[in-house]
């Protein structure tokens, strides 16, 4: 028979069996959790996701848009949203395209798109630029200046013209740097200006 002390004493080793078992599980599920944190934090976690059909048929419309620079004329199914001025600049990197495009295809109320319309788009010289900076790409290379000056234009702006002539907008305090005496205020310049460019 096991007397009261040995039943006792039986019973305390479970109950420190029982802690011993409690504080190894606790540990190991730390040790886990702590493992799948490191592990998103340095993007080693989830396996990426396959790309789901909206971001696989932007993949598609962004093949079929660069495809569309250089292949007139085409045949263009408006989407929603899209403007006359839109699709100019999509097919001629142009928005005063948009004019070419109501003449060909005999548009009495140009505003007036419906989703899923066909228009062909004609191959018609590219008016003035208004497209400065491609996805991707960088600044479309019609638009780069590479000289050491520039004439200025219409619409343009100190950081427009630092953005095609050095690819990073943020340089313009370099060329309103070089062109202090003809410009007071550097949010002000006017067509027709001519500017130095500097080059390092």
């Amino acid at each position: 028979m096991i007397n009261y002390e040995e039943n006792q004493n039986l019973v305390q080793r479970v109950k420190n069996s029982e802690q011993v078992i409690s504080m190894i599980m606790g540990v190991l599920v730390v040790l886990a959790i702590g493992g799948l944190a490191y592990r998103y934090f340095q993007g080693k976690g989830l396996p990426s996701m396959p790309k789901n059909n909206q971001e696989q048929e932007q993949q598609q419309d962004d093949t079929d848009q660069e495809e569309k620079e250089t292949e007139l004329p085409a045949t263009h199914s408006v989407s929603q949203g899209e403007s006359l001025w839109d699709i100019a600049e999509q097919y001629y990197l142009s928005g005063y395209n948009w004019i070419d495009i109501a003449e060909e295809n005999n548009l009495t109320s140009p505003d007036l798109l419906v989703v899923g319309q066909e228009l062909n788009i004609p191959d018609v010289q590219r008016k003035e630029m208004t497209v400065t900076q491609l996805p991707d790409t960088g600044v479309a290379e019609d638009m780069k200046i590479d000289g050491g000056t520039y004439t200025v234009k219409e619409g343009d702006s100190l950081s427009k013209i630092a953005l095609r002539a050095y690819g990073d907008m943020f340089e313009w305090p370099k060329i309103w740097g070089a062109n202090r005496e003809s410009i007071d205020n550097p949010n002000v310049i006017e067509p027709g200006m001519e500017l130095e460019i500097p080059r390092d």
